[in-house]
């Protein structure tokens, strides 16, 4: 049984309790275990919350023996001498086996995740109080809220379902859609709203920066423009990045690996430089009706840049809210306060902790 908000609210007083006092004064040091894409994000957000990080640990990082962001990194077999005061965990999806390795070393810790989550209770409560539509949605918050704070995946799992984008039936509905795929990666989800619309829609404009995905996006498109016999203008490529504005920014990994695309400061890495384009500035007041974005953390970026193509046109939104420990509630309420019309749901799309996503809608 999924738990009810007593319950993650006694999960989250358990957190908070776990945490000493004088971790957020910097008085004393703390480590952070797993140093990519949430442990860079959470490099910059535990030293907003004024924790003082002394060490990371991350067996695949290539800056050990070096320092991230001023932080020293090291394998975790440097944990046996080191043995920091506090850990937090940002490698998610092994949080309950790094958990037993720290306890195994008398090393207290937390997830970042659950720290977060403990902390900005109030926040995610708004969302499933008083944005959330419908039980089901407030379920799945619920959920994903007890894997934030316990590193437990199951919880996901119990409200796991299909049809990602596409799980509600004003998502799927054939009225000839303008369609925005922020996140083409290799065409998947174009090819799964044609099929979900049966064929008939107005536009597409599938936007992918990374050279390797845009170059699988572009064979399948040719595929399924012969397949259901479409005008090859119908489905506009786009070799770039939604986000805020125009400029270039790199790939945080120089491997320019297939399954996902994170996007750095070009200053700060040496990875496949990429540009970047805002949807308010890629459309100059032309239409859209339903925006999919799926960006590996770029999410609020693009919403800002595409800030009054949502406010006029009020196109329905598919959002991914998985990426960092804030999405859900920063996303959500961004959105509300942009279109306070839109009405929102929530689902799960994978029995792991990853592929949540918020569904926007007006009436």
């Amino acid at each position: 049984m999924i738990p009810d908000m007593d319950a993650l609210r006694s999960a989250a007083d358990t957190v908070l309790k776990a945490v000493p006092a004088g971790i957020a004064q910097g008085k004393i040091g703390a480590g952070l275990y797993g140093l990519g894409f949430v442990g860079r994000w959470a490099l910059s957000y535990l030293k907003r919350r004024g924790v003082r990080l002394v060490s990371g640990y991350d067996a695949a990082s290539a800056a050990i023996g070096a320092a991230l962001d001023g932080l020293p990194v090291r394998t975790p077999d440097g944990l046996t001498s080191a043995r920091p005061d506090f850990m937090f965990i940002s490698a998610r999806h092994a949080v309950r086996e790094i958990s037993a390795r720290l306890s195994g070393l008398g090393i207290a810790h937390v997830s970042v995740d659950a720290w977060h989550a403990a902390s900005d209770f109030d926040s995610f409560r708004h969302v499933h109080d008083d944005l959330l539509s419908d039980d089901r949605s407030r379920a799945v918050l619920r959920a994903v809220m007890m894997t934030m704070l316990s590193g437990n995946a199951r919880w996901c799992a119990m409200v796991f379902e299909k049809d990602q984008y596409f799980a509600l039936p004003r998502f799927c509905t054939p009225t000839g859609e303008i369609y925005v795929d922020a996140g083409a990666f290799v065409g998947d989800s174009v090819e799964r709203f044609i099929f979900a619309n049966n064929g008939v829609f107005s536009k597409i404009f599938a936007f992918e920066p990374g050279p390797r995905q845009f170059a699988a996006l572009e064979a399948r498109t040719r595929r399924l423009v012969a397949e259901w016999a479409r005008d090859p203008a119908d489905i506009e490529l786009v070799n770039a990045a939604l986000g805020e504005g125009r400029g270039s920014l790199a790939a945080a990994s120089a491997s320019g690996q297939l399954t996902s695309l994170a996007l750095r400061d070009k200053a700060r890495t040496d990875g496949v430089s990429v540009e970047v384009v805002g949807l308010d500035d890629f459309l100059k007041g032309g239409r859209v009706t339903f925006l999919k974005a799926d960006v590996e953390g770029m999410e609020m970026a693009l919403l800002r840049g595409a800030q009054a193509t949502i406010r006029r046109q009020k196109p329905k939104i598919a959002i991914c809210v998985y990426h960092y420990p804030s999405d859900i509630p920063a996303i959500a309420n961004y959105l509300a306060g942009v279109v306070p019309d839109y009405r929102f749901a929530l689902r799960h799309h994978s029995p792991m902790f990853m592929e949540t996503v918020l569904y926007c809608w007006v009436e």
